[in-house]
């Protein structure tokens, strides 16, 4: 069977290698099409994927992201007709189930960002199989389309697809000099991002001094942010890409004001704060209502919780991965829906409930006791 697997992100490579990697290691023929943006033909070129370059991004405007999509779609469209392939594979893109729907492809699309209306709108109504994380109220996802008898919830998150094949690296370490389990990853604000409306200032700068004097390995997105952490005598800042799951790994703490390395931690059983200053994510609130992440703007609140989790350390790491163990992992249930697939020419839908239990199973125990004694103070 020959698979089609078009990726349109950078993170979308992580999601997706295990998949390629397996379904070519079952003898499947894999196509992958990308597109010019955000270095994601350096990261393909990193795993060895052979794949095609179909269009680009369209920046920023309406009217670039309109004639952009319009023309790689129509590239996509006289690349798949030649190609023929069996099935159609996606991660929020806005191109591809267009042209599989049009062609008669079957497809299967994984999204997880139920804030980003317009995109779904043009992803959903044309999707085959749905597939999403159980914490998004399928309600949004039906409102912008989607088919409620071709939908499949995964009781887990996409970054949990990303660890396929890792392997902790100690090398890392050695190249930011810094020890195990005694520093703390931090990442900053997405201020280039379309859906970004917070401050140019990073709550970070005002969390660092407020934290115990250890080692920070911090990761800016722009040469500004850079700038405004310079003068932190603290704060590591690789230059050059770094491998940062194995960093996560090893790390005391992750503190992030994004979404994809903050979950990537989690993954990992590394306890996690996020400070993102925006409107969460479903999958995020569903997170912290499980307990495996703490959420807050404000620094006071943030560098209490900082220590708080640093002197639990080792029950709290366990707790995670206790919890992150039962979750199921996209990768396997994107690779058990194709192996269906090619048995019976059909998906296997479940019957969709709604959102996340909140609060069911409660927070961390330990975290809830010394949330409720600092809002007594």
């Amino acid at each position: 069977m020959k698979v089609w697997v078009d990726i349109t992100n950078a993170p979308h490579v992580h999601f997706f290698k295990g998949v390629i990697r397996e379904l070519e290691k079952a003898g499947h023929e894999v196509l992958i099409t990308t597109r010019e943006f955000d270095g994601l033909t350096g990261i393909l070129d990193m795993y060895g994927f052979d794949y095609y370059v179909v269009g680009r991004h369209g920046g920023a405007t309406l009217e670039g992201k309109l004639i952009a999509g319009t023309e790689r779609m129509y590239k996509l469209s006289k690349l798949i007709v030649e190609e023929k392939p069996d099935l159609a594979l996606y991660k929020h893109s806005a191109e591809a189930p267009r042209v599989a729907f049009g062609l008669q492809i079957p497809s299967i699309g994984f999204v997880d960002n139920e804030t980003a209306i317009a995109q779904n709108k043009l992803i959903l109504p044309y999707t085959k199989l749905l597939l999403f994380p159980k914490a998004i109220d399928a309600y949004d996802l039906l409102k912008c389309g989607a088919d409620p008898n071709g939908m499949r919830p995964v009781n887990g998150f996409s970054e949990l697809a990303h660890l396929y094949g890792f392997r902790p690296d100690r090398r890392v370490l050695k190249e930011l000099g810094v020890k195990r389990n005694e520093y703390i990853v931090m990442r900053t604000e997405p201020v280039k991002a379309n859906y970004f409306n917070g401050p140019e200032k990073s709550v970070l700068e005002d969390v660092i001094p407020l934290l115990p004097e250890v080692p920070i390995v911090l990761f800016p997105r722009t040469e500004e942010q850079r700038e405004r952490f310079q003068h932190f005598d603290n704060v590591i800042m690789p230059k050059r890409p770094v491998d940062s799951l194995s960093l996560l790994y090893y790390a005391r703490l992750m503190i992030g004001a994004g979404g994809t390395m903050n979950r990537e931690a989690i993954a990992l059983g590394t306890p996690t704060i996020s400070t993102y200053p925006g409107r969460l994510l479903a999958v995020t609130k569903w997170l912290v209502e499980k307990g495996v992440k703490f959420h807050s703007t404000d620094p006071v609140k943030v560098a209490f919780m900082a220590e708080r989790i640093i002197e639990m350390n080792g029950s709290y790491r366990a707790y995670i991965r206790g919890m992150v163990s039962a979750f199921e992992n996209p990768m396997d249930v994107i690779l058990r829906e194709i192996e269906t697939y090619e048995e019976s020419g059909k998906f296997s839908t479940v019957m969709v409930e709604g959102p996340s239990e909140a609060g069911n199973l409660g927070s961390y125990v330990g975290l809830n006791e010394g949330r409720n004694e600092q809002e007594r103070n």
